[in-house]
């Protein structure tokens, strides 16, 4: 059933009427399944709760769920390592040598992904040689102990930029990037290197919301609203799908004495990720979602495109398409046109606009508007997030839809989704008390493929 205007009469939540004579309808102690409806709710106060509720629902019959994250595109487009030490003692290396090499990756962990036949290519840039080469084939399969890997490799090729300026020399920290294999005929079958999956956890939340009035105050016909009882519904079915709301982007995961923390997304890049101010640029961190404090000077349209470089790389998991969740300041910022705006700012006229920038506003599938900005590197989908205000009037969050579930609790024949219990008071107390009650997570994969931004001053 579709839910006009926000409103929510107590005859829809416990399919009875209630009496004008009486006040208590006649539902003794039943539960409603109220799932759907309440995603339907109000879509403009929770819409981060609408789209993830409309697209992203993955039940889960453990209030300790876990899930996989897959990075092999991730790891299978990058497939380059750290040199742990320098090459020859330091000295000029050679085409048709043989020396030993120990690597590792940039966080320390052994290189798995290295066997004997692949070649790779240590590069560097330098202003009188250019873009230098060095070509070396892995001769024997890598030995790995700890964090690090050691193996023979054959210098197989030298630019001449190399040769003739001395820039063949492989140094601590050098890096090294696969570009194939090579086998001569005749061979066997290449050796495997294991590809695995990252795992990680969530927490469901429970949820609680009560709504009590006493049978005299259900009885009396009032001004406004004829039935307070509806009054009051309509109210604490918002109260709770906003909880979960709040929840779901800034909650951090945690579980105290008994009670369970879901994490939010806000929560989850803030927990993770140092700030990264101003103009300095962003760089990809596996298991880190991305966080830029800026100011509106500097989140200019070229600033925000070299930051979707990062944001939307299709070779670190991200998706060509983000919901933004903004604050009302940030999407009004968006579409200032005067001096210092943000289309001002990147097109510096408004006749550069057509091959800079394309935002429009469209209609949205959850009864919401949306600002559409189109980009070389993929589109931002902006929603107001009313929650975004106050200390966080500044927040702007890109969301990969993709990337995120949620997830309530179902199992053995009970659902714990979004459900109404009516008449939970005690036995022999004039009142009635109903409560909303919901018990599900937000589970958040590949983080790097999410980012938030604070806008000072806004």
């Amino acid at each position: 059933m579709a839910i006009n205007s926000g409103i929510l009469k107590a005859s829809n939540i416990t399919a009875a009427a209630s009496s004008a004579d009486y006040g208590q309808a006649p539902d003794q102690r039943k539960l409603y399944d109220f799932s759907d409806r309440v995603a339907e709710l109000t879509p403009e106060e929770s819409p981060f709760f609408t789209y993830l509720a409309n697209v992203s629902k993955v039940a889960t019959d453990d209030n300790v769920f876990r899930f996989l994250e897959n990075r092999t595109q991730i790891n299978h487009t990058d497939r380059s390592f750290l040199l742990a030490a320098d090459v020859n003692g330091g000295s000029a290396v050679a085409v048709n040598e043989v020396h030993a090499f120990t690597v590792d990756t940039a966080a320390g962990a052994a290189v798995e992904f290295l066997t004997k036949g692949m070649v790779f290519a240590v590069n560097s840039l330098d202003t009188a040689a250019g873009y230098t080469q060095v070509l070396v084939r892995v001769e024997s399969g890598p030995t790995t102990v700890g964090s690090t890997s050691t193996f023979q490799g054959r210098v197989i090729g030298l630019s001449d930029a190399n040769t003739a300026s001395g820039y063949n020399v492989l140094s601590d920290n050098d890096v090294a990037q696969i570009i194939g294999t090579s086998f001569e005929e005749g061979t066997a079958s290449p050796d495997t290197f294991s590809d695995t999956l990252d795992d990680g956890f969530g927490y469901t939340q429970i949820f609680k919301t009560a709504c009590e009035l006493t049978n005299t105050a259900i009885a009396t016909r009032h001004r406004g609203y004829a039935n307070e009882f509806d009054r009051i519904w309509a109210q604490k079915l918002r109260e709770h799908k906003i909880d979960i709301e709040r929840a779901m982007l800034f909650g951090q995961k945690a579980r105290y004495q008994g009670v369970q923390y879901t994490e939010g997304l806000v929560g989850n890049i803030l927990k993770n990720v140092a700030p990264v101010a101003d103009d300095s640029a962003l760089s990809y961190s596996s298991g880190k979602g991305y966080y830029r404090s800026t100011t509106t000077a500097e989140l200019t349209y070229d600033r925000l495109l070299s930051d979707m470089e990062v944001i939307f790389d299709p070779a670190r998991g991200g998706a060509s398409e983000k919901l933004v969740m903004a604050s009302l300041p940030v999407i009004s910022y968006f579409n200032k046109m005067g001096d210092g705006a943000f289309i001002d700012a990147s097109a510096g006229s408004a006749a550069n606009m057509p091959y800079r920038i394309n935002m429009d506003n469209v209609d949205g599938a959850f009864g919401h508007k949306l600002m559409e900005i189109n980009t070389v590197h993929g589109s931002m989908f902006l929603v107001k997030q009313p929650l975004f205000r106050g200390i966080a009037s500044g927040m702007m969050m890109m969301a990969d839809m993709s990337q995120l579930a949620y997830r309530p609790l179902v199992g053995n024949g009970l659902n714990r989704d979004t459900q109404i219990m009516t008449n939970v008071q005690s036995a022999d107390e004039d009142l009635r008390k109903d409560m909303i009650l919901t018990e599900a997570g937000l589970e958040i994969t590949l983080p790097e493929s999410h980012a938030l931004y604070n806008v000072e001053g806004l």
